[in-house]
């Protein structure tokens, strides 16, 4: 009896680990800027990504829900498409500071959250090396 119980307390076990580990591996995020995605987009393909910049001033294409725009950082460019799955934050513009969250897709961020903050609130923080967004 004893022998039974422990070998399904085993397949229990080793069923909620599983579980547990993949689970993990989809809802995991890789946060980089967006210079480091456009020197190497293809490294980032299949991943959750959480990709920093500002808005492109110029970019911004508003259609419905959706949107258009380019975030970018170090004279490098990412191009976003927005789902309109959620709402943009009302901090959301052009020159604004933006956290995006999706996935490399035929040359586009597709990105379903997206989170942004004033350029001019955020400048001064990263200039002493704050990079708490």
């Amino acid at each position: 009896m004893n022998r039974k119980f422990l070998i399904l307390t085993l397949i229990i076990g080793f069923s909620l680990a599983g579980i547990a580990f993949f689970s993990a591996q989809e809802t995991a995020y890789k946060l980089l800027d967006a210079s480091e995605l456009a020197a190497n987009p293809a490294r980032y393909k299949g991943d959750n990504l959480r990709v920093r910049g500002f808005v492109k001033l110029g970019s911004l294409v508003r259609e419905g829900r959706t949107a258009k725009f380019e975030l970018e950082l170090e004279d490098r460019n990412v191009p976003v498409f927005f789902t309109g799955e959620n709402l943009l934050p009302d901090a959301f513009k052009e020159g604004a500071r933006a956290r995006v969250d999706g996935h490399w897709e035929n040359g586009t961020l597709v990105a379903n959250h997206v989170e942004a903050k004033c350029a001019s609130k955020y400048e001064a923080g990263y200039a002493e090396g704050n990079e708490s967004y």
